[in-house]
């Protein structure tokens, strides 16, 4: 079954790659690519050649930062994001947990052969990287649950989501003393259990939600104009766009409780999401690098307790990929809760 020109409403499961299972995904070693040694000390010249070149995160493309051999796997990385599991797990990438710098360089230049780095926003830019194009997941302190709070910025949970750009690249420079697990689980499979089982809250994901900006609407305006859909068919693809946490603030801000349809709908969702067969753990290490697909994997963390000392707090360093070969999308759909923000993922890519 394929739309080629329109939206529709997906009836049948998807059998798709990106569909899986906990105990799949535990079997399947595909998705994880363990640097050799060789290739380790590849990445340490690359960034020596763009420390040479006084070159920062964000100033330098994949022609500053040669990888001999290890640039020949990028293409089936590429493949396993777009058409396999969705997810890539690169591990053994020679990061110093004490040096950010050259751990934001080594996100970069892995990201210049994957795509084109987005802009976020400036308060997870902690290194004052161009454009603000590396943001610094770490506990800065801030009170989660306050108005326009980013919970990104403090040691606080984070319930499943997905970011707004094709890809997100999270690089563990330093795991945290204790928590801070990362978890993931397939939109896709989600979509397919609610298929069979509650049908009758996909109108309502179709249909989607207001997003609360978080104080940073480019034209003043605190919540999206329009919904943004949870699942769209679109070209013969299924794909997700879910953040329940501006939902809910959307919601608050708008003076409305979500309706029964809605909420019904969004603990659907969740209850998927946690399930324990479906999701996945993934224990992340210092070099350890998670790649998702944002239209087919929801990732999420557990809160956890750091180290006293500023430069033994858990960092993870992220980037937003865009990827100008990746699948078609509707209007209206791209970008999701950042939409109509100063950093309007949709904007960036000029799909409009």
């Amino acid at each position: 079954m394929k739309e080629t020109s329109k939206t529709s409403m997906l009836q049948t499961p998807t059998p798709e790659a990106s569909a899986w299972s906990r105990s799949e995904l535990a079997a399947d070693p595909s998705w994880i690519f363990q640097l050799t040694p060789a290739q380790a000390q590849e990445v340490r010249a690359a960034v020596s050649a763009v420390n040479a070149k006084n070159l920062r995160a964000g100033e330098f493309g994949k022609e500053d930062f040669p990888l001999p051999t290890l640039a020949a796997v990028m293409p089936e990385i590429v493949r396993q994001m777009e058409d396999g599991r969705g997810v890539v797990l690169i591990r053994g990438l020679p990061v110093n947990p004490v040096d950010d710098e050259d751990a934001t360089k080594i996100l970069w230049g892995i990201g210049t052969y994957l795509g084109r780095g987005l802009k976020q926003t400036e308060r997870v830019n902690l290194l004052n990287i161009k454009d603000n194009l590396v943001g610094h997941i770490i506990d800065q302190g801030m009170d989660p649950n306050a108005v326009n709070a980013d919970r990104n910025r403090s040691n606080a949970d984070l319930e499943p989501h997905c970011d707004p750009s094709d890809y997100v690249a999270l690089l563990c420079v330093r795991p945290a003393l204790k928590g801070g697990v990362s978890h993931i689980v397939s939109s896709t499979r989600i979509y397919n259990e609610l298929l069979e089982d509650q049908p009758e809250v996909l109108p309502a994901l179709y249909s989607g939600f207001y997003h609360d900006l978080r104080g940073k609407g480019a034209d003043g305006h605190e919540v999206t104009s329009r919904r943004i859909p949870v699942y769209t068919y679109y070209d013969g693809k299924l794909s997700c766009n879910h953040h329940p946490a501006t939902v809910y603030t959307g919601a608050k801000k708008l003076g409305r409780e979500l309706d029964p349809e809605e909420q019904a709908a969004m603990l659907a969702m969740r209850e998927a999401a946690e399930r324990e067969d479906l999701k996945y753990e993934m224990d992340m290490r210092t070099g350890d690098l998670q790649l998702l697909n944002n239209y087919t994997i929801l990732h999420s963390r557990t809160d956890w307790v750091d180290a006293p000392e500023w430069e033994r707090k858990r960092l993870m360093l992220r980037l937003w990929l865009h990827n100008p070969a990746s699948r078609s999308l509707p209007e209206g759909f791209v970008g999701g809760y950042v939409t109509e923000t100063k950093h309007d993922v949709a904007k960036q890519t000029r799909v409009l």
